[in-house]
Formats: structure tokens, C-alpha cells, sequence
């Protein structure tokens, strides 16, 4: 593969790293709003917090057992899925929970919607990190200790990001949260685009 290749592959797995940060902070920080919303007790908000945590380990050690039957341009897109379709259910649930006069009934609804996106999110949070990792160190065998560092700065960078959005969108953000829905999908096309045409490494 050319060095051109190599860089924007690195660089579109750098923002996949970022979607999950994004990911993993807006829905810690929705938790609160959530229990609000739709009437949680605290063993509830519990699980409902859980649910976004567990999958994430489950993923990578999953993912990591047969990614090199299934190569890695395969599992970009089952997370990219897995974001987008948080992305859609999130939408659903506001629309369906957040609506003006809506039920008990509808409040459950998005509740279900909310919790199973979450594990939907995790999994794909999971598979970002189980084929960026093979990825970048293949590309860079001779350098891999020097790029996967750069690499994981993607993750704490994304958390401070992602927290400082949310923070200064404050109110607006708790009183419409598809806002924060749109800062997991937005990055999560980006990285596609950047990602689906490119020759990945031989796994």
C-alpha cells in the first residue's frame, strides 16, 4: 500500500476512535436526563448505564477471535452499523418519549429503544477498537509503537471534545439530546467516507 493509503487510513481510524469517545461520554452524560424523563429509579439508571459498558468489552474480545476470517473492512462497517443504528433508534425513542403529551406507554417505549440502541452502540464501540488496533500495527510494523500511542490519543482527546461540546450546548442539549445523538453520527460518516474505499492491510 502507498504512504497515502496508510495515512488516511490511520487517520479515519483516529476518528472512529473519536465516534466512540463521543459516543461514550454523550450517553453518560444523558443517563441523568433519561432517569428524569422517563420516570428511573436508581437501579434502573444503573443498568441503563451498564448496558453502554459491557458489550464494549464483549466486542473487542469477540471481534478479536475471528476478525481475520472476516477481515477488517467488514468489521469498520458492523461498527459503523452499530453507530448508526444507535443514531436511529436514539432519534426514535426522543421523538417518541420527548414528544408533548406522551404516554406512559410511549415512555417505555423509549425507554426500550434507548437502553437496546445502547448495547447496539457498545457493540459497535467494541469493534472500532478490535480492528483499528491489527490495523495501524500492521501498517506500521516497523513503527507501531509510535502510531498506536497517536492512535489511542483519539479516545481521551474525543472525551475532552465531546465533554466540552455537551458542556457548552448545556441546557439546549438535556432539553433536545438528539443533539448529542447527531454528535455520534456525524463523525461516524466521516470515518466511513474515509475508510470504505481504502485498501486496508492484509489481516
Amino acid at each position: 500500500m502507498d504512504v497515502r493509503n496508510n495515512q488516511l487510513l490511520f487517520w479515519g481510524c483516529f476518528i472512529a476512535l473519536i465516534t466512540t469517545a463521543f459516543g461514550f461520554i454523550g450517553r453518560m452524560f444523558l443517563i441523568g436526563e433519561w432517569a428524569t424523563e422517563f420516570g428511573l429509579d436508581g437501579p434502573q439508571a444503573g443498568r441503563l448505564a451498564g448496558i453502554g459498558i459491557w458489550p464494549f468489552a464483549v466486542s473487542i474480545i469477540g471481534f478479536s477471535l475471528f476478525i481475520d476470517r472476516i477481515g477488517y473492512k467488514v468489521s469498520m462497517i458492523f461498527a459503523f452499523a452499530g453507530h448508526i443504528i444507535w443514531a436511529i433508534m436514539g432519534y426514535i425513542a426522543w421523538q417518541i418519549g420527548a414528544a408533548e403529551g406522551a404516554t406512559a406507554a410511549d415512555k417505555a417505549t423509549a425507554y426500550s429503544l434507548v437502553y437496546w440502541g445502547s448495547l447496539i452502540l457498545a457493540l459497535g464501540n467494541g469493534t472500532v477498537e478490535a480492528f483499528i488496533n491489527p490495523v495501524v500495527a500492521t501498517m506500521f510494523n516497523k513503527e507501531k509503537v509510535k502510531w498506536l500511542n497517536i492512535l489511542h490519543a483519539g479516545w481521551p482527546g474525543g472525551l475532552v471534545i465531546g465533554g466540552l461540546l455537551t458542556l457548552a450546548l448545556g441546557t439546549q442539549a438535556a432539553e433536545d439530546w438528539r443533539i448529542l445523538i447527531y454528535l455520534i453520527a456525524g463523525p461516524a460518516i466521516v470515518y466511513l467516507v474515509m475508510l470504505m474505499g481504502k485498501e486496508f492491510p492484509e489481516n
